[in-house]
């Protein structure tokens, strides 16, 4: 038989047995509650780090289009990848476009589907495509456009640059007879009628290099027109007006197209008296055509 302390002790060692048992156990508790809480640091510094390099209101997900990778659409497009994988797959055989042009790059400035495409974009008869005058919403010629305007940006170098209409005729004024007092051009009423049109290829400073003076003349123009013609000359009208009418039709009471004004003029001056030839001329420039034979315009006096 054992003796009493020899069971004691048995008990004792027992005892110190499943304390450090215990303690092993909690260490490994332990252990495994810090790698969790690390792992969770650590995913939490990843999302700062992505969430700080997101601009505000960016979205942080993003859809694939192709080889791009575009922010998400908009509600009423998010059914278009559904179909459309690809959102550029259409400049592999575009003649209208170049590769310059991507979804990516208007999408991901925080553009939407519908501030280029109509809704609905797919009708039965047709596909809605973005007109070019959309595109000129946000590109223009002028140096302050939000894009640019240069042909090249978006077309191939063969892309037919100049309109139909622009070389049918008629789209630039006639040189016939009487049109000083109505230019006949189609040019004028669709400028007039949607300027925005011009706008996609011309920068405002080409309307007033080829007319020199505001359009449509202002409603006094009858009388403040001699002030234009003196400073830019009778050349600027001639753009538009034939010269042999530029002032004929207007100046020369009792003119007949054809026969020149020098020729005509003695009679209907005879008939008439020379007071109204004064309003435009310096009596000096009838005296010197009389006296030499040649035609020498002297601004008037007054």
């Amino acid at each position: 038989m054992r003796s009493r302390s020899e069971g004691v002790s048995i008990l004792l060692l027992s005892a110190l047995a499943l304390a450090v048992l215990a303690l092993l156990l909690t260490g490994c508790e332990s252990a495994d509650e810090t790698t969790t809480t690390a792992s969770s640091t650590e995913t939490t510094v990843e999302s700062t780090e992505t969430t700080a390099s997101t601009a505000p209101g960016e979205a942080t997900t993003s859809t694939t289009g192709g080889a791009e990778s575009v922010a998400p659409v908009s509600e009423s497009f998010k059914i278009c990848t559904d179909c459309h994988s690809d959102f550029n797959q259409f400049l592999v055989t575009s003649k209208v476009l170049t590769k310059n042009f991507g979804h990516a790059l208007h999408l991901n400035k925080g553009f939407k589907c519908e501030d280029c495409h109509a809704v609905p974009t797919h009708k039965p008869d047709q596909i809605v495509k973005p007109t070019m005058q959309a595109c000129f919403t946000c590109h223009g010629q002028e140096e302050s456009s939000l894009a640019p305007g240069a042909c090249s940006s978006c077309h191939p170098a063969d892309f037919a640059l100049v309109p139909a209409n622009h070389s049918g005729g008629g789209w630039l004024p006639a040189a016939n007879p009487g049109v000083v007092k109505t230019v006949t051009a189609r040019h004028p009423e669709v400028a007039l009628q949607d300027r925005s049109y011009c706008d996609m290829c011309h920068a405002a400073s080409f309307c007033d290099a080829c007319h020199k003076t505001p359009m449509p003349h202002a409603s006094d123009w009858q009388t403040a027109h001699p002030q234009t013609v003196k400073s830019q000359g009778q050349q600027t009208c001639a753009q538009c007006h034939p010269a042999q009418y530029l002032c004929n039709d207007c100046h020369h009471t009792g003119y007949k197209p054809g026969t020149p004004w020098k020729q005509q003029h003695p009679p209907i001056v005879k008939t008439g008296g020379a007071e109204g030839c004064f309003t435009c001329h310096n009596p000096l420039t009838c005296a010197h055509c009389h006296v030499t034979g040649e035609f020498q315009q002297i601004e008037p006096t007054q």
